[in-house]
């Protein structure tokens, strides 16, 4: 049980630090001297080519491509273009 509270407060500490990274610069990404668990966080501007979004999982924050985790179907919301 305690290791589970370890992770849940390393996480938290990770997702405050880069609330506040994004407060200061714009970049929410930590190098391995900012981030809790000694792990850089590289969070690199979203485009239309690549979509990779930030995941965050409490044992593994990573980037993934957007396609592969089913956020958008992008093939259904297409016709919202049009009203917005």
């Amino acid at each position: 049980m305690e290791m589970g509270r370890a992770l849940n407060e390393n996480f938290s500490k990770t997702m405050r630090k880069m609330w506040v990274q994004f407060a200061k610069t714009g970049n929410p990404s930590l190098n391995a001297e900012q981030s809790p668990d000694g792990k850089a966080k590289e969070w690199p501007r979203y485009d239309l080519t690549n979509r990779t979004v930030m995941v965050f999982e409490e044992f593994n924050i990573h980037l993934e491509k957007e396609s592969s985790l089913k956020i958008i179907d992008w093939d259904r919301t297409g016709f919202l273009s049009k009203y917005y």
